[in-house]
């Protein structure tokens, strides 16, 4: 089984970044803050793994030049709530995976397909590939929930809710 470092799953969680915070924002703009509600765990083994990408023109997502915030918390069977607060108002997307052996590595098989669960904000899916950034994301001004299935593969019902829309 072939393993991908964390920092090159899929953009998921970075290290570097703390969790519930956005770095390099200015004070004055930190106004905003998004609830990421994780829904289909389907065991408490391991961990689970969240990223919080900022739209940047010249970056694609899930790469790790886009990601702001990053956190994990252990598995809760059914799902769980993580939220970020001192965001700058703007669009951002979310991605995040299910490290159930807990190595911290989105595990892939020979073909590079996760062979640990995995989602994208909206329960947005790519076709050979990760989710685009505008279908796994959501506009955010002051307070917003955006839903992050965790699953194998393909998309997981509504899209997201928004309380500040």
């Amino acid at each position: 089984m072939k393993r991908i470092p964390l920092l090159l799953a899929a953009g998921v969680f970075l290290s570097g970044l703390p969790a519930l915070t956005a770095p390099g924002i200015s004070g004055a703009a930190l106004a905003a803050e998004l609830t990421i509600a994780i829904s289909g765990i389907t065991s408490a083994e391991g961990r689970v793994y969240v990223a919080v990408h900022h739209e940047r023109g010249n970056v694609s997502f899930p790469d790790t030049e886009g990601a702001v915030a990053g956190a994990w918390r252990m598995a809760k069977e059914g799902g769980f709530d993580i939220s970020f607060s001192g965001l700058e108002p703007g669009r951002y997307a979310v991605s995040g995976f299910h490290d159930t052996d807990g190595d911290g590595e989105l595990d892939m098989n020979l073909l590079g397909i996760p062979t640990e669960s995995f989602g994208f904000g909206n329960g947005a899916s790519g076709l050979f590939g990760p989710a685009s950034f505008e279908a796994s994301s959501i506009a955010l001004k002051q307070t917003a929930t955006i839903r992050l299935p965790i699953g194998y593969s393909g998309p997981a019902g509504p899209t997201d809710r928004r309380s500040d829309q």
